[in-house]
């Protein structure tokens, strides 16, 4: 906008056409480095994403959705207590129910 090109000639539809070329083949290279950046950085065993709760919060989160039906607990009420993601506490569930299964 900025510089003025005419796109209703041919001249500034080339110029017009060159300009976003040169902008999604500068978006393209910053995707592939960031993309190269996230693997190079697992393949180090870094911890992708946000800070993962402490395992102590855990532990609570675990305890209240046990107790949940005896309290009235909702799964909502144990994250807003805890802080713990509802995708965690299911998970972590998943996987003690998987030990004790194994463990029987």
């Amino acid at each position: 906008m900025k510089e003025q090109i005419d796109v209703s000639t041919p001249a500034g539809k080339i110029m017009f056409t060159i300009l976003g070329a040169i902008a999604e083949f500068e978006r393209d290279i910053i995707n592939e480095r960031a993309h190269e950046g996230r693997e190079r950085a697992k393949k180090q065993g870094k911890h992708m994403g946000p800070p993962g709760k402490s395992e102590k919060d855990i532990q609570r989160a675990l305890k209240l959705y046990n107790g949940r039906i005896e309290k009235e607990l909702t799964v909502q009420d144990i994250v807003i207590q805890t802080g713990v993601p509802k995708s965690t506490i299911y998970q972590k569930m998943r996987n003690t129910n998987e030990q004790e299964k194994l463990n029987k």
